[in-house]
């Protein structure tokens, strides 16, 4: 080959190079640009609760009639990365100790090193984009592939004076230490392993020959195991790592869709057992088991982003939006949340000794969360009852009978529950209550920030907002009484209609659709204000079995849910609905398989659906917003026709889902629904599945086909 032939070929090589460098910059500017778009609009920034502390003292006989309130993860540190957080390690040696890296806002990637006693000022950093402790945590292995810089290395510093000891001579992606200490695993365009027993001198071991390149590797605890992603196929092999040996032992293919990715793995830390969990972007995290890697449990989780194991091996830390979770490994059940996130939570990792939490995202915040009095007392299997909380703003002293008020309110709601059940031939069946040791209501006492005047606009949120800083909603249904003064509250602002069109149009930017996602229905809160006194018998049982599931319900005025003045007995409908509710069956032991919902083509005045679910269907429901101004025959909210109509127009026509019709199943795993359409509804309406479990799943559906109808039916629910 001639010299200019070469030189061409090579300045040609060199151009398709830099095309590729400045696409891939551009292609992660869109990327971060989109992601600033999504973290603005769901944000959970709020102004700050206007602090005024109580100035008269609760006599201690009345705060002795009250439970205490349960400990929550304490958040001991706030680290300013000034990033968007990608990563945060604990190193394995000292808790005190994390490494993080985050990307500035011109995408350089900066490795920092941090001791959270010292928050302020990091104690190093470092140019890179991914960093990995020795497991002796003496060492940090940064690879540092700078886009303007194919010729970086990764390198080795000792941490103890932040002194370099060495570099590999390979430009890498990515870099980890194995758990054995003596290897280090390298991105490049395939796997490389690296002996780094002498860290002086490291010496490439071996390099993995495969068809697709392998990224995203994760160890098994004693370092036998190791699982990569490939990178075109997302197919996660699971490879034996033998001295300086590597063999594929297995190969998983996760992404069963057209279009996804794995954002997380990690294995269980138990050499004996190590499963395999890996979360990726269809909102689960699947759990494979060895030795034949099948995955025979999932954890319904939403959006997650990162996961870790505690050490003891018991619980899965999830990073999703807004929120870390934390989830029993024994059965997938939800334990709690930490919540206090700005932004989604990008990047979790828990402390060697499994005392604290850290986590970070996208605004740029490290919190590090002391769980050590927290997990332990949390129990796997988290008995689903009914928790009385009394809210108490700073400028009000308790009404010294509301303990014994709610105790009643409380078995009078059962004993009607435990009454209709046996009519119904389900025998005395009913919710359970948090209780004290002789018997009565277990009511625990959360103050308020400030005083009633700020809860008197939009008392509801701004308690909840506080009540969940204490509490977590998952499993326990919480009956909220919130003490404030009977003032007129000022009326909500409602959102004009050039505010409503910028709504749906952001909404729409977002390309937010609800049309084709089952939604887990999480439990809610009943919150009443003082005096009790002002509501019915009825009115509370009506509160409690809406929580529970069950809808209004205009097929007979007799119907507890038909709120009409008859209404007094459940129907069979909702008897056998309760019959499966979780909290008419207190504890669940068992992983929930998913539901799924798909619609059918339509059969004359039938609306046709296709249920599955592992657990088992117990019943399907067909809600309807009615938009006939004609209110149903059995709608009787006032005794005339005249005034019954216009109540009916003013106060229900367009805004509350009924329910229309139902069907009663057997446990069936798959099974055709048909259900009567209504002629008279809109066209969006819900499809409620009750499983075995007594998870309540629903579906949004379009049966005409109009999708932008979705839109509109999500403002509505929003600002109803």
């Amino acid at each position: 080959m001639k010299v200019k032939h070469f030189l061409l070929m090579l300045l040609i090589g060199f151009g398709i190079l830099f095309c590729v460098i400045f696409l891939i910059k551009n292609l992660i500017q869109q990327v971060n640009e989109r992601q600033r778009t999504y973290d603005k609009f769901f944000s959970n920034n709020d102004n700050p609760v206007p602090h005024i502390p109580r100035k008269v003292e609760i006599p201690i006989e009345i705060r002795q009639k009250f439970a205490a309130v349960p400990e929550k993860p304490v958040l001991i540190a706030e680290i300013a990365q000034g990033d968007r957080m990608e990563s945060v390690k604990f190193s394995p040696s000292n808790p005190n100790l994390v490494v993080s890296i985050g990307s500035d806002k011109n995408f350089k990637s900066k490795v920092k090193l941090w001791n959270i006693d010292k928050p302020t000022t990091p104690l190093a950093e470092f140019s890179g984009n991914t960093a990995s402790f020795s497991p002796d945590g003496k060492i940090l292995a940064i690879s540092d592939l700078d886009l303007d810089d194919i010729m970086a290395r990764v390198k080795l510093w000792n941490i103890a004076d932040i002194s370099l000891i060495s570099s590999l001579r390979v430009s890498a992606f990515a870099s980890a230490y194995s758990p054995n200490g003596n290897h280090i695993i390298v991105e490049t365009f395939g796997l490389e392993l690296w002996d780094v027993s002498n860290p002086t001198n490291p010496v490439e071991a071996f390099k993995l020959k495969t068809k697709n390149f392998q990224e995203d590797h994760t160890f098994s605890i004693d370092g036998k195991l190791m699982a990569t992603v490939e990178s075109i196929t997302d197919i996660v092999n699971i490879w034996e790592v033998n001295g300086n040996h590597v063999n594929k032992k297995n190969s998983i293919n996760v992404i069963d869709e057209e279009v996804g990715w794995i954002e997380a793995m990690q294995f269980l830390p138990d050499p004996k057992n190590p499963i395999l969990a890996i979360a990726d972007n269809d909102e689960d995290i699947r759990l494979y088991y060895p030795p034949d890697w099948q995955n025979y449990n999932t954890i319904h989780a939403g959006n997650v982003y990162d996961i870790a194991f505690t050490p003891d091996g018991k619980t899965i830390i999830s990073g999703g939006t807004n929120e870390i979770e934390f989830w029993a490994v024994e059965n997938g059940n939800r334990i709690t949340s930490i919540e206090g996130y700005s932004s989604w939570v990008k990047c979790v990792d828990v402390s060697a000794d499994g005392k604290y939490v850290a986590a970070g995202g996208n605004d740029g915040v490290i919190r590090i969360w002391d769980i050590t009095h927290f997990l332990p007392t949390r129990q796997s299997v988290i008995p689903n009852v009914v928790v009385p909380i009394y809210f108490l703003p700073t400028n009000r002293l308790p009404q010294t009978d509301i303990p014994e008020e709610i105790d009643k309110i409380l078995r009078d709601v059962q004993t009607y529950f435990a009454d209709e059940m046996e009519r119904h031939g389900y025998g005395r069946k009913s919710f359970d209550y948090a209780k004290n040791s002789d018997g009565s209501a277990k009511v625990y006492l959360i103050e308020g920030k400030t005083t009633d005047e700020y809860y008197n606009v939009f008392s509801n949120s701004r308690v909840r907002k506080e009540i969940r800083q204490h509490f977590d909603s998952f499993h326990n249904l919480y009956f909220i009484v919130v003490d404030i003064s009977d003032e007129i509250k000022p009326k909500r602002n409602i959102p004009t209609p050039t505010e409503l069109e910028h709504i749906k149009s952001k909404i729409q930017d977002l390309e937010f659709s609800i049309g084709n996602i089952e939604l887990t229905h999480k439990e809610e809160e009943i919150i009443l204000e003082t005096s009790l006194s002002s509501y019915s018998n009825s009115t509370f049982v009506s509160k409690f079995a809406q929580s529970f599931g069950l809808n209004r319900d205009y097929r007979n005025p007799s119907y507890l849910m038909s709120n009409s003045a008859q209404s007094k007995h459940l129907s069979n409908s909702s008897a056998a609905w309760l019959n499966k509710c979780k909290f008419f069956n207190i504890e669940n032991k068992f992983f929930n398989e998913q539901t799924i919902i798909e619609e059918l083509p339509r059969s004359k005045e039938k609306a046709r659906f296709e249920v599955e679910d592992a657990d088992g269907i117990y019943q399907v429901r067909l809600l309807v917003t009615p938009s006939n101004e004609n209110p149903p025959p059995s709608f009787q909210w006032k005794s005339d026709p005249v005034q019954n109509k216009s109540v009916w127009e003013k106060q229900f026509m367009g805004r509350y889902e009924v329910l229309h019709d139902f069907m009663l199943l057997n446990g069936e795993k798959k099974v055709t629904v048909e259900l009567n359409y209504p002629k008279f509804t809109e066209d969006m309406v819900e499809i409620h599945v009750l499983d075995g479990l007594g998870n309540r799943v629903y579906k949004y559906l379009d049966l005409n086909g109009k999708r932008g109808n979705s839109i509109g039916y999500l403002l509505r629910r929003i600002f109803d």
